[in-house]
């Protein structure tokens, strides 16, 4: 029984494609060329790789095993080819990166001029699509680094720690909320929050301070800049919860206050996702990234 390359790739991509017709979109075949090659797959091994009900392809066991180790050799046939693109251009010349964070990029920049002085040879690449999917982005070759504070059991994704921040509420001096040095959960029944308008499934404050109990506020508003909810904030029309350094620069500006939360319910730990173990240079940009945060 020889499994091809090709054949777990063709199995992969119907899996997430959903269909035999998506999947011949995505591989640029025919619908009935891509049926045929699996239907020769299945010959060969002499198993079944799908069930198929109502139209629909469900995998069977052996379908299920072809899957999982196509992710693991696709992955590893991606950054197979970019070491060898790598060589083949010489040494390492680019880092390509993403935070699963859109506010981290206002600090990213002054990360990476830093870096460079050090490192004028090597450039580093913000992937800012990649901010919706990082972990995703990373797998399928197209970054090189992802920093994320969510982590995925994915067997070929290695996480080293990297830093570790503070969520605070963020009120204007207005609200009656100032006065309190230290924050529960309770004090916001009768408050708006406002938060960025992004994925419930992927907003922290929702998913990890919440607890997706949208009862223990009074409501919600969904607001797409930080300079905005800034504004709405500090005119007292509502409270926010986001990491310090993210509000840090407007404290001295605005009509606010920041109050940490009771206990350690506003850490946030920040990790470097990668696929292959951390080059030095990697490490050295991975350092500077620190270095920003030791005042914060």
């Amino acid at each position: 029984m020889d499994v091809s390359l090709r054949n777990l790739k063709l199995v992969n991509v119907i899996v997430k494609e959903g269909s035999v017709t998506k999947a011949s979109e995505k591989l640029f075949l025919s619908q009935p060329a891509l049926s045929h090659q699996l239907k020769k797959l299945e010959e060969e091994i002499g198993l079944k790789v799908f069930n198929r009900l109502n139209k629909k392809l469900i995998l069977t066991e052996v379908g299920q095993i072809l899957f999982d180790n196509s992710e693991k050799m696709l992955v590893s046939m991606n950054q197979l080819n970019s070491e060898l693109d790598e060589i083949k251009k010489g040494k390492k010349k680019k880092i390509r990166l993403t935070t699963e964070c859109y506010t981290c990029y206002h600090w990213l920049p002054s990360v990476i001029q830093e870096f460079r002085k050090s490192n004028p040879a090597i450039t580093v690449q913000i992937d800012i699509e990649a901010t919706k999917e990082p972990l995703q982005y990373l797998m399928e070759g197209a970054i090189d680094l992802a920093i994320v504070s969510t982590r995925s059991h994915h067997s070929s994704i290695h996480f080293e720690p990297l830093i570790t921040d503070e969520m605070v509420a963020v009120v204007s001096k207005d609200n009656p909320l100032c006065t309190l040095e230290k924050l529960n959960l309770t004090d916001l029944i009768h408050q708006n929050l406002i938060l960025y308008d992004i994925p419930e499934e992927k907003n922290y404050v929702l998913t990890n301070i919440l607890h997706n109990n949208i009862g223990l506020v009074n409501s919600i508003q969904k607001v797409q800049l930080t300079e905005a909810i800034i504004e709405l904030v500090s005119a007292n029309l509502g409270i926010s919860v986001m990491a310090k350094w993210s509000v840090a620069p407007f404290i001295h500006t605005k009509n606010l206050e920041i109050i940490p939360f009771d206990a350690s319910l506003g850490k946030r730990n920040w990790s470097v996702a990668s696929l292959h173990k951390i080059s030095n240079i990697e490490h050295s940009f991975i350092d500077e990234v620190k270095k920003a945060f030791l005042d914060v």
